[in-house]
């Protein structure tokens, strides 16, 4: 009964309109790789979604933390 959305996210490194093209990417590359390998079906998946730098786990005040920022999540939705 559950469903997922994909966020994509960047670190702040990069031109802001780059970064967002990126963390679409990212995310919808997770996407399709879901439904085309694993055999997710598209029903489960909400959608795709990138948000560039703007929501950061972590401040990018180091190589490590930028690491930890450019990363996809899974946002469970229950239905």
């Amino acid at each position: 009964n559950m469903k997922i959305e994909i966020d994509g996210h960047t670190d702040d490194v990069g031109d802001d309109g780059a970064n967002m093209t990126l963390s679409n990417e990212r995310a919808y590359a997770v996407y399709d790789l879901l439904v085309t390998k694993c055999g997710v079906p598209k029903s489960q998946i909400t959608g795709s979604h990138g948000y560039g730098e703007t929501r950061p786990k972590v401040p990018n005040t180091s190589d490590a933390n930028r690491a930890i920022n450019r990363r996809t999540e899974f946002v469970l939705i229950a239905q």
